[in-house]
C-alpha cells in the first residue's frame, strides 16, 4: 500500500532512460529528448514529470482491478465506431473500428493505428480514454483500432488466430493504409501485448517502416519471462491476472472451435478447453497451429526484446515498476539506452495500463500518449 502523502514530491517523479544526447537523432535543432521535454512537459520536464496515484487506490493491483470494472461503463468515457471488416490475403478476418467523427476526410491528415492488449478491443477503457484525450486536443486526429482475429464480435475463418508475436496481420493492414493513404503521418500505439507486437513490427521494418513515430504502454518485452511468471503458483495469478489472461484466450478457442478443429493441425479440443493458465494454452493450440515446437519456443520468438536494436522510428514506452502483469525485471533499460531512437518513461506506480490519479480517479496516461503524438507529428 502507498500512502502518497507520507511521500515527498521527488518520489512520485517520472524517471527516464534514453541514449546521450549527441547520439540522438535531431531536427529542427532539437534532438528527440529536447522535442519530447518540450513538448511532453509532464512525461519528460524533470521540473513537472510526476505521477502520483490517487490515495483511494495507490496500489498497482487496485489501480488495475478497477480499470477492468471501467470496461463494463461505457457511459463514463462514450465513444462511438464505425465497423470494417479487414480481410487479410489468407482469408482470415478482423475487425477495424474508425473513431467517430471520421476526421480522415483529407488525405494527408494524421492516422493513429491502435493495437490493444490480448484480447483486447476498441470497447477497453484505456482505449476510449485516449481516443477522447485525442478528441479534446485542437488538432483531433484520426484514431482506428485493429483488433485481432477471433475477437470483438468477428469469428475466425481460418484455424489461425494471434499470439504475442504476431505481426504479420499489422503488417498488412499498414500496408494497405500506406496504399490508400500515401500522403497521411502514421502513428502507431500498443498496449500490454499490443506494444509488444507494435514494437517487434516496428523493429523488424527498421528504415522501411511507414510509421513516423510509435509509442508502447505496459510492454512485457520478453514474453517468456513474463508469462513464466504468470504462471507462477501465486493466488494473485491463480484467481486475478493469469486467470483471468487464459479465460479469455479459451473464451476465443471455445467461441470458433469448429473452425480451428477443422484445420490440418492436430489438436486435443479438451485440453486445450482445460488449460489452467496461457502456459498450457500455448502448448496446446497456439504453438501447434503457428508452427512452433513448443510454447517456449514461441514465446521466446515472438518476444520484442529481441528487436529494439533495429528500430530507426522514434518510440516512446512507459511502464510502470508496480505492474502486476508486466514485470519490472523485463525492462530492457540497456538495450534501450542503446538505440538513440528510443525513450523510456517509467513510474514507480499506475498499475497494468491503469494510471489513476486525484480524488476524482482521472487517466494520467492518455494526455501524455495525446502530447507525445503531436510533438513528433511536429517535429520537422
Amino acid at each position: 500500500m502507498v500512502y502518497t502523502a507520507l511521500f515527498p514530491k521527488w518520489w512520485f517523479r517520472v524517471q527516464l532512460t534514453h541514449a546521450p544526447s549527441e547520439k540522438q537523432p535531431q531536427r529542427g535543432g532539437k534532438t528527440l529528448l529536447e522535442q519530447i521535454r518540450a513538448t511532453c512537459p509532464t512525461l519528460a520536464d524533470p521540473e513537472r514529470a510526476y505521477y502520483t496515484p490517487s490515495w483511494i487506490m495507490p496500489s498497482g493491483d487496485m489501480q488495475t482491478i478497477y480499470l477492468y470494472t471501467l470496461h463494463f461503463k461505457p457511459a463514463g468515457c462514450p465513444v462511438e465506431f464505425e465497423r470494417e471488416i479487414f480481410v487479410f490475403s489468407d482469408g482470415g478476418k478482423a475487425a477495424v473500428d474508425w473513431a467517430l467523427p471520421r476526421r480522415d476526410q483529407d488525405p494527408e491528415s494524421p492516422l493513429i493505428i491502435l493495437i490493444p492488449g490480448i484480447a483486447g478491443c476498441s470497447f477497453d477503457y484505456y482505449a476510449r480514454s485516449f481516443i477522447k484525450s485525442i478528441e479534446q486536443q485542437p488538432h483531433g486526429h484520426q484514431v482506428v483500432v485493429l483488433h485481432s482475429r477471433g475477437v470483438n464480435g468477428v469469428e475466425l475463418v481460418t484455424p489461425i488466430a494471434f499470439h504475442g508475436g504476431m505481426t504479420d496481420d499489422l503488417r498488412e493492414f499498414v500496408q494497405h493504409i500506406a496504399r490508400t493513404r500515401p500522403s497521411a503521418p502514421l502513428v502507431g500505439i500498443g498496449f500490454s501485448l499490443g506494444a509488444n507486437i507494435l514494437t517487434k513490427y516496428v523493429g523488424e521494418e527498421g528504415d522501411q517502416c511507414r510509421f513516423v513515430a510509435a509509442a508502447s504502454v505496459c510492454n512485457p518485452f520478453d514474453i517468456d519471462v513474463t508469462v513464466s511468471s504468470m504462471c507462477a503458483p501465486t493466488l494473485k495469478n491463480r484467481y486475478l491476472y493469469a486467470a483471468a489472461l487464459t479465460k479469455s484466450l479459451v473464451q476465443v478457442f471455445t467461441d470458433n472451435e469448429q473452425v480451428i478443429m477443422a484445420g490440418d493441425v492436430p489438436l486435443d479440443r479438451r485440453a486445450i478447453a482445460a488449460s489452467r493458465n496461457i502456459n498450457e494454452f500455448n502448448e496446446e493450440y497456439t504453438a501447434k497451429v503457428f508452427g512452433f515446437g513448443s510454447a517456449k519456443d514461441l514465446n521466446a520468438s515472438g518476444s520484442c526484446v529481441r528487436y529494439l536494436g533495429k528500430i530507426r522510428t522514434p518510440m516512446l514506452f512507459i511502464n510502470a515498476l508496480d505492474d502486476p502483469m508486466c514485470y519490472r525485471h523485463t525492462i530492457p533499460y540497456a538495450e534501450i539506452e542503446a538505440n538513440p531512437n528510443l525513450v523510456l518513461a517509467c513510474t514507480r506506480y499506475g498499475g497494468h495500463l491503469a494510471y489513476f490519479e486525484g480524488t476524482g480517479l482521472s487517466p494520467w496516461l492518455p494526455k501524455q500518449l495525446a502530447q507525445f503524438i503531436q510533438g513528433m507529428l511536429d517535429w520537422k
